[in-house]
């Protein structure tokens, strides 16, 4: 047996259950009473069954119509749910992303983005890979990110990059070293001499580096070499060297015993963009983060 009733049918029905009027209920559905009475009609056709016991006074539920009215409304209250859940996942309120960033970002942007977004979207759930650069890229390109927070890439038919600021190098070395005695920017040129903490060649920073110094036109021979920024700072810290790191780095260690100072001759600092698929839209979660990311960026 099939049973065509539309919704509009049902809450005719549950809103004339409420009243326990025809004229009060046509009253609040905004139709006419001979109207509601042809609905209410129809549905007791539809389903073979007496829906009210009709008097010239009164209007009484059979116990066919109550216990339609219990399967209604749980009928109605369940789509009302689904279509909100529908409406706010497309609106972004609802949803799970991966976002792929660099471990300083993850460190200074992130959180300030994700409390805002929490805020404001606390059903989005977001997986974050803090990885370097090369890893950011592949997972965005293999489709395992929704997109990436890291540096610039070069031009590809494939991967999309909008810069959304700068990252500036800056000397870091302890307070008790010679060239924490002043203030503002230094030379890459005073690096000369002391012993250098370079991070490994496969991170961007490493790359920055080396090409501020082929630039200026001279060399600082590592005298020690690692591939995370907190081996780096354990370094610095105990007087083995000094080191040059963006700014962004600095959330990621204690800086007590620390000065940093930026450096010039030449200025440089590393672009930090959104990088996602070219043509892929993103959803609208992703969406929602990407505007955070972005306004946090801004206000740090």
């Amino acid at each position: 047996m099939t049973i065509n009733l539309t919704l509009r049918q049902l809450e005719l029905f549950t809103a004339t259950m409420r009243e326990g009027s025809f004229t009060q209920a046509a009253e609040k559905l905004r139709i006419s009473q001979p109207a509601l009475s042809t609905a209410i009609r129809k549905i007791e056709v539809e389903l073979g069954l007496t829906l009210f016991d009709r008097t010239t006074r009164s209007v009484q539920p059979t116990p066919d119509g109550r216990h339609l009215f219990a399967v209604a409304e749980d009928l109605l209250r369940d789509f009302k749910v689904s279509m909100q859940g529908v409406a706010e996942r497309a609106s972004g309120l609802h949803g799970r992303l991966t976002l792929a960033v660099l471990p300083s970002v993850a460190a200074s942007i992130l959180p300030r983005a994700l409390m805002q977004l929490q805020r404001k979207y606390p059903g989005i759930d977001v997986a974050i890979r803090d990885v370097m650069h090369e890893r950011a890229v592949a997972m965005v390109a293999d489709g395992l990110a929704d997109f990436a927070v890291t540096t610039r890439i070069a031009e590809t038919a494939a991967l999309a990059y909008d810069e959304i600021g700068a990252d500036r190098i800056h000397l870091v070395c302890r307070d008790d070293h010679v060239l924490a005695k002043g203030k503002g920017a230094l030379p890459w040129s005073a690096l000369e001499g002391h012993a250098y903490v370079a991070m490994a060649g496969s991170t961007s920073v490493r790359r920055l580096a080396d090409a501020v110094l082929l630039q200026a036109d001279f060399a600082l021979q590592p005298r020690f070499e690692v591939e995370q920024i907190a081996s780096c700072i354990a370094l610095v810290s105990a007087g083995l060297g000094v080191t040059a790191l963006p700014a962004l780095t600095f959330s990621m260690f204690a800086s007590d015993r620390l000065t940093m100072r930026p450096l010039t001759g030449p200025t440089i600092s590393r672009q930090i963009g959104f990088l996602q698929l070219k043509g892929r839209q993103l959803s609208a979660p992703a969406v929602a983060l990407a505007g955070e990311i972005r306004g946090a960026y801004g206000k740090r």
